[in-house]
């Protein structure tokens, strides 16, 4: 009798645990669903960007960096045909690959990225610029960065990643051509590179890092831009209205949801200005 009276009485305390282990199994997913969620969804509640976005960086990003030689007067004679073909399609291909990043936040591992990637690889191995090991170099270090950018493990989604996208838009392109064109590159040319740097810093902070984050770096990349027209630049008309672009593309990164479908639109486009005018 004993013995019966201590199995029902185990059973009975079995059954009362029961529900709590249910409980405490069931609070323990609800609470590991959202972090798993966390990393896949994390830009999923963003207004998407305009449609135009991807056509608008790939054409404005291609004409700044062959509008900068151009301007700056070292794209030279000694460019033929057989490089500006391969250069331009080079071009065309990686101001796609940054516009399909754009448009997914550079989160996402997008199959066209890539796409646009092989292609930039194919022109640079088929073409007369692999002759040329400097520029080969440089603008395949160009590739694996935009290859590394969306990538999790690398964890270039910072301030180190935004400085080396700034760093390689910059000097990367424009100088092969300027190379490939004199067959040097002159001090003069690198000097003035410096405003397509710190402008390129800045008005891709908000692109890159599209969230609060963003905005606060922002902060300190424009104070750099405007620091560097300020102070080692030659200060004028065309210095005042490239920051006054700059503050209202700033203020407009605090208008939301509008910012998230237009910031792209009007940070190439500005960026583009910024190379006109300075």
């Amino acid at each position: 009798m004993d013995e019966n009276k201590q199995s029902d009485q185990r059973k009975k305390e079995s059954e009362s645990a029961r529900p709590a282990q249910n409980f405490f199994s069931r609070s323990k997913r609800r609470q590991s669903q959202p972090a798993k969620e966390a990393t896949t969804v994390r830009f999923q509640n963003l207004p998407a960007v305009h449609p135009w976005t991807i056509p608008a960086v790939t054409l404005l990003l291609t004409l700044v960096w062959w509008l900068k030689p151009i301007l700056s007067g070292t794209l030279g004679s000694q460019l033929s045909f057989a490089q500006i073909w391969p250069l331009l399609a080079y071009s065309l291909f990686c101001s796609a690959a940054i516009g399909y990043l754009v448009s997914s936040r550079f989160e996402q591992k997008d199959w066209r990225l890539y796409a646009c990637l092989a292609g930039s690889t194919m022109v640079l191995f088929s073409s007369s610029l692999r002759n040329r090991f400097e520029v080969l170099a440089l603008l395949f270090l160009f590739l694996l960065v935009l290859a590394l950018l969306p990538l999790n493990l690398v964890q270039l989604k910072s301030g180190i990643g935004l400085l080396a996208l700034a760093t390689l838009v910059t000097f990367s392109v424009p100088v092969c051509i300027a190379f490939l064109g004199n067959n040097y590159v002159d001090q003069t040319f690198l000097t003035g590179c410096w405003n397509l740097f710190y402008a390129s810093l800045f008005y891709l902070t908000a692109l890159f890092l599209p969230r609060a984050s963003g905005r606060l770096l922002g902060l300190v990349t424009g104070g750099l831009y405007f620091a560097h027209l300020l102070f080692f630049h030659a200060f004028g008309l065309p210095d005042l209205a490239a920051m006054v672009i700059a503050l209202a593309v700033y203020i407009l990164s605090f208008i939301r949801p509008l910012t998230y479908r237009y910031q792209p639109l009007a940070a190439i486009s500005a960026l583009l200005i910024s190379v006109l005018i300075l």
